[in-house]
């Protein structure tokens, strides 16, 4: 009698094995494609603009190198602030040859904007202007440089 019970299984394994789903191709490498460049922008997927362009000259800054620069400068007047080098935007300003950087901050609590405007060469930077404002004057800081509005200003 216990052999009619396995018996009426099997069926019942046999049709679930084939409900099974099944396993996934691994897929292998048989030739690597060249790359050819492409005049249209690759999508972003961060939310804010980290580098609009690039300079025209060789020798361009990096962005780590700009933040750096503008962290250094800029702890020479708030040598208690927090610096948060990871959310920091650098953008190519075309019209006023400098590097807009943007690095958000803290200071005893209170959120700022360390904002630089840099040119010159990474071997000799120039620092058109250089402070800092609360987030929501990033953008007329900004405007500013584009209308050449520094007044040499630091």
């Amino acid at each position: 009698m216990r052999l009619r019970p396995a018996l009426l299984l099997l069926p019942v394994l046999v049709v679930l094995a084939g409900c099974t789903p099944a396993p996934e191709p691994t897929p292998t490498v048989t030739s690597t494609p060249s790359e050819t460049p492409s005049s249209s922008p690759t999508p972003d997927s961060s939310p804010t603009p980290t580098e609009s362009s690039s300079p025209p000259t060789a020798g361009a800054f990096a962005k780590g190198q700009l933040v750096s620069l503008c962290t250094e400068k800029i702890r020479t007047i708030s040598p208690n602030a927090t610096f948060f080098a990871d959310m920091a935007t650098t953008e190519w300003l075309e019209q006023s040859a400098v590097w807009f950087v943007a690095v958000p901050e803290t200071i005893d609590g209170q959120d700022n904007v360390a904002v630089c405007g840099i040119g010159g060469s990474p071997e000799a930077p120039d620092f058109v202007l250089h402070g800092e404002t609360l987030p929501d004057g990033v953008a007329g800081i900004r405007d500013d440089l584009l209308a050449g509005k520094d007044d040499g200003k630091d």
